[in-house]
């Protein structure tokens, strides 16, 4: 068959012959129509994601959307390495399938889930968000960004305040929801300011962490002895503008802040993803969850991997 198949750590996949998977016991055999090329993918084929590949060479896709041998269409993820999404067949676990709508096309099958589920999940069960609170988005402007601030209105925000550095992209985001919009392109002090002014925020979803998160933290640290802090849970789920923050013992003792993270690995229970499926699909069937992408023919993978255009938007593969 053919696939995207990665042959050396921080070189793009390559579309070449791989292979045919064999199902085992409790495994099914997904023939591939669609699969999205993420962040985690770009991370884990650098080498660079904690959960990188752990043997060359491998087939790239964490999920995607197929065809089950019976002809019942589902969303898969989780594949056996080292076989990926990114191919004519892969083989997953039957438990990681989820039927899909007909409601739903394959490209939006395969787009949604892995950005909508990182900032439902985190909303749900690490911050236990309420209605009426406030939700600031650092990272606004990407894909999961901009997913983000529908959803936090979707479970009942009363106010979302979006943070990026896409200038073009800040202009649409309003449409999408978001109540307030501050420009991450500014100086340290400026943007501290900013945070200020529209805060205090009761939730934080950093798609970021690195400079913006710092200068966040810095900005909710407290001066006064006798003053009481609100409280902020903050999840951080990405790292796009760094791996590590600058952190004082101040902000932590001076400030009602919390820090959580939600990704692969942690204590999110696998029930929680595959309950929150039947809203997903319900919420793109009715379009209330907008997502832009782009469809790109499988054996133009080398070349769609290494785009920088595509800002806002997410690539789907077809086989």
């Amino acid at each position: 068959m053919k696939a995207a198949v990665l042959h050396t750590f921080g070189q793009p996949p390559r579309f070449d012959d791989f292979p045919d998977p064999q199902a085992g016991p409790d495994e099914v055999i997904v023939h591939v129509r669609a699969a999205s090329l993420k962040n985690v993918d770009k991370g884990r084929a650098l080498g660079t994601h904690y959960d990188r590949h752990a043997e060359l060479p491998v087939v790239c896709g964490l999920d995607g959307v197929g065809v089950l041998d019976d002809g019942t269409r589902v969303y898969c993820g989780g594949p056996r390495p080292p076989y990926g999404t990114m191919a004519e067949r892969t083989v997953v676990s039957r438990a990681w399938t989820v039927a899909v709508p007909d409601a739903i096309d394959d490209i939006r099958a395969a787009a949604l889930p892995n950005p909508a589920l990182s900032s439902w999940l985190p909303l749900v069960w690490r911050a236990k968000l309420e209605r009426g609170e406030t939700v600031l988005i650092l990272g606004a402007t990407g894909v999961a960004g901009k997913l983000a601030i529908q959803i936090a209105k979707h479970l009942g925000a009363g106010r979302v305040v979006a943070a990026g550095r896409n200038p073009r992209m800040l202009e649409t985001l309003s449409d999408l929801g978001a109540d307030a919009i501050v420009a991450l392109d500014q100086s340290d002090d400026d943007l501290a300011a900013a945070f200020v002014r529209e805060g205090p925020f009761d939730v934080v979803l950093d798609y970021l962490w690195g400079r913006p998160t710092t200068v966040l933290l810095d900005a909710l640290t407290g001066h006064d002895l006798k003053a009481e802090s609100s409280r902020t849970r903050l999840i951080e789920i990405g790292s796009m503008a760094g791996p590590t923050i600058a952190l004082s013992a101040a902000t932590l003792r001076s400030s009602g802040i919390e820090i959580y993270g939600s990704g692969g690995g942690g204590s999110i229970p696998r029930t929680a993803i595959f309950e929150t499926f039947p809203s997903l699909w319900a919420l793109a069937a009715a379009g209330t969850l907008r997502i832009d992408t782009e469809a790109v023919p499988l054996a133009d993978v080398e070349r769609a991997w290494q785009r920088q255009d595509v800002a806002g938007r997410r690539l789907v593969f077809v086989p």
